[in-house]
């Protein structure tokens, strides 16, 4: 028979013995009553602790790279995007990923910390309705952009969504469409008007 803290038949567990210094027994009686025992020691040391900070939420897929910093120190970052203590968005790709950190301390104990971030795809911005010449003198043309929402900026830009040739004046402009998504993630689409 096997006896000691952390044993359940012939077998021990160290999670249910607790840290610290085992004496595990065994003890055999043979047909005659006499007994034998052999007692070991083992060492159950306590789990690392283990966690990581750095993700301030979701991020855009042009975000620069993320410095993430694991406690303990020493530990290995694995994941899609993660490059060293760096997770990069672009790299990881849009989607969810998981992000986990392994330490393993000296007594070859280990703990892991994994977490979720996401990175946002960026919107595809354009716009409709301007030409590449206008004469002074011509109605003003009705911009439309493919996702509402943005801001047209440019000489000539008038009443939010108009180019007014007249108001623009004689040369060469470029007309711009910036648009942020509700992730703040953005996109723009340029233009040149004569």
């Amino acid at each position: 028979i096997f006896s000691g803290s952390g044993i359940s038949g012939n077998y021990f567990n160290p999670l249910t013995s607790g840290a610290g210094i085992k004496n595990i027994v065994y003890t055999h009686t043979d047909v005659n009553n006499c007994i034998w025992r052999d007692t070991q020691q083992t060492t159950v040391y306590t789990a690392p602790v283990v966690s990581f900070t750095g993700f301030l939420g979701g991020y855009c897929f042009d975000a620069p790279a993320v410095l993430l910093a694991g406690n303990p120190l020493g530990g290995t970052f694995f994941g899609n995007g993660i490059s060293g203590n760096n997770f990069t968005p672009a790299v990881a790709g849009a989607g969810t990923h998981n992000i986990v950190y392994t330490y393993t301390d000296v007594n070859q104990c280990s703990d892991t910390d994994t977490q979720n971030v996401t990175v946002n795809p960026l919107p595809v911005v354009t716009f409709a309705g301007l030409n590449a010449e206008y004469c002074i003198n011509e109605p003003a043309a009705l911009l439309t952009p493919n996702t509402v929402g943005g801001l047209f900026t440019g000489t000539g830009i008038n009443n939010g969504n108009y180019f007014e040739p007249r108001i623009a004046g004689v040369g060469n402009f470029t007309i711009v469409y910036a648009y942020r998504d509700q992730f703040q993630c953005a996109d723009t689409d340029t233009q040149t008007v004569i």
